[in-house]
């Protein structure tokens, strides 16, 4: 919770009860003569977090409306007299990274012991072992490390992995605390994944900057053993300040690939681990990065799942294998290209929605883009989006397009053809019919993909758009309308009747437009 009153703000973590007023044992104790000396309370809930006011003679205000009980949702803000209350659901990331600190150490002298990962990739075979001790120690990594397996299984969910992880080392060595970290997918730097407290629940977790370095660098597992009593830790005040005796941080590598690293640490025994610990904990992290491996891969290929299924919605087949194998990049940023832009919509959509059930409506867009849909594609084109009765659709984007407007030009007419046979089905079924209106203009616009790291839409945008949905406007039933632009760069012979010139809202001057009635020539299903 924020509170942010006239001198300031501060944050208070919230109780499971947590009580707000003037009196000075208040959880959030505020001095606002406004405010009643028991003025609310604040409970946690299996709903959530629930405010209830406590009949205060000033009341508690969100949104302007005073309310006596008020169900929380992120962002939400309580107002008492001049005191504001903002609710901040705080999310995992978040959580993590409040419990653990970098410490920024300059000291190079810092590490008590290290194990270079390639010293205990691989196993030697057993012939080749003339150290029993060294064997005895290969056999604890691999039973160690297949029950780990064994308990991880195929995890799909990556926190709930490392849940497990973490768990099984604090009962393998005499830790207090694990700390996993894994690359931030945008930036590179190490960020807290999941942290398994012992310690109480405010305390963080030291981690030494430049272990995390040397660890990530030098691909090698670090010990660093009693630190509060090795001299060599003079420098490294912030450890000490922390209290903790001994650390172990190793990598998590698979098949070369660096994908995070593992940190223990224990506060409470001197000499907690010794080397055949680290290169013991070098080995069961080993088995750690294929668990994480496997959970990458896993989220990989349902995200792969989820894109091609929307992909499919939007694009033909032969774009989807395109944009899925790489060929084509669906990425930020934009692009100029020549591309023939088509919308098309159902003329007295609103009147017929009006008379119609919700649901019946639904069910008819839905059976009128399938129809129009299974065109587009049979044409190259790319179905840009849906915005209510209306599509809008590419030709030249996100792959070129060979003859993009006559490729356009007759989409359209098969469209309007296929609304006649569709009418057909419907007036059998003693449905009104409908008619949808096409607009069709080419041009240069910028293209490419336009959002949020978790949200983007590949699209365009310029004065060529425009221009294609004010023809689309002009369009009555049955209509196929081009613009001037597009008539010059059609190469097949087609029957278009000139319109009066035009004056419409965001174009200069008139617009000179076309109403095709026919293509002269057999495109045989794809313009051709």
């Amino acid at each position: 919770m924020i509170v942010r009153t006239q001198s300031g703000e501060h944050e208070i973590e919230l109780l499971p009860h947590t009580t707000i007023g003037r009196h000075p044992k208040s959880t959030i104790c505020v001095n606002d003569p406004m405010i009643s000396k028991r003025h609310a309370i604040i409970r946690q809930t299996p709903e959530g977090y629930t405010y209830e006011d406590n009949n205060s003679s000033n009341g508690s205000f969100v949104g302007g409306v005073r309310v006596s009980m008020h169900i929380f949702k992120d962002g939400d803000e309580v107002v008492l007299g001049k005191t504001h209350l903002i609710f901040r659901l705080e999310t995992e990331q978040e959580k993590m990274a409040r419990m653990v600190s970098i410490s920024r150490i300059s000291s190079e002298s810092q590490v008590q012991d290290r194990i270079a990962v390639t010293d205990v990739e691989d196993f030697l075979p057993e012939e080749q072992v003339s150290d029993p001790a060294a064997l005895r120690v290969d056999y604890e990594k691999l039973r160690l490390g297949n029950e780990l397996m064994a308990r991880i299984g195929l995890e799909r969910d990556l926190i709930s992995a490392l849940e497990k992880v973490t768990d099984e080392l604090l009962s393998i060595f005499p830790a207090d605390r694990c700390v996993v970290m894994l690359p931030h997918p945008q930036t590179g730097e190490l960020v807290p994944r999941f942290v398994h407290p012992v310690a109480a629940k405010n305390e963080a977790v030291s981690v030494s900057e430049s272990v995390l370095r040397e660890v990530q660098e030098n691909k090698s597992a670090i010990l660093l053993a009693d630190a509060s009593m090795d001299s060599r830790f003079s420098e490294a005040s912030s450890l000490i300040m922390e209290g903790v005796r001994s650390v172990m941080c190793a990598p998590l590598m698979h098949g070369g690939e660096f994908l995070g690293v593992v940190h223990i640490e224990s506060k409470q025994m001197q000499h907690a681990f010794n080397r055949k610990d680290l290169q013991l904990f070098t080995g069961i992290v080993r088995h750690v990065a294929m668990a994480v491996a496997n959970a990458h891969l896993l989220q990989k290929i349902e995200d792969d799942a989820k894109s091609r299924a929307q992909f499919e919605r939007l694009l033909s087949p032969s774009v989807v294998e395109q944009v899925m194998s790489g060929k084509v990049k669906l990425e930020k940023g934009g692009e100029l290209r020549d591309v023939t832009i088509l919308f098309a919509d159902i003329r007295g959509y609103t009147s017929l929605s009006r008379r119609s059930s919700a649901t019946d409506v639904v069910t008819l867009l839905n059976h009128y883009f399938e129809i129009i849909v299974d065109v587009v594609f049979r044409y190259d084109g790319t179905v840009d989006k849906y915005i209510g009765d209306e599509i809008m659709v590419l030709f030249g984007a996100p792959v070129t397009v060979e003859d993009a407007p006559d490729k356009a030009v007759a989409c359209a007419l098969e469209m309007q053809g296929a609304m006649e046979n569709f009418n057909l089905q419907r007036e059998q079924n003693g449905e009104e019919p409908i008619q949808i209106g096409i607009g069709i203009n080419a041009g240069e616009v910028v293209v490419g993909s336009i959002g949020s790291s978790q949200t983007m839409q590949y699209t365009c945008i310029g004065d060529a758009v425009n221009v294609a949905s004010r023809l689309t406007g002009m369009a009555g039933p049955g209509d196929v309308i081009v613009s001037e632009d597009t008539m010059n760069q059609v190469k097949k012979k087609i029957h278009a009747e000139p319109l009066p010139p035009a004056k419409v809202k965001g174009i200069d001057g008139t617009l000179q437009a076309y109403s095709v009635k026919e293509l002269l020539e057999d495109t045989n299903g794809k313009g051709g």
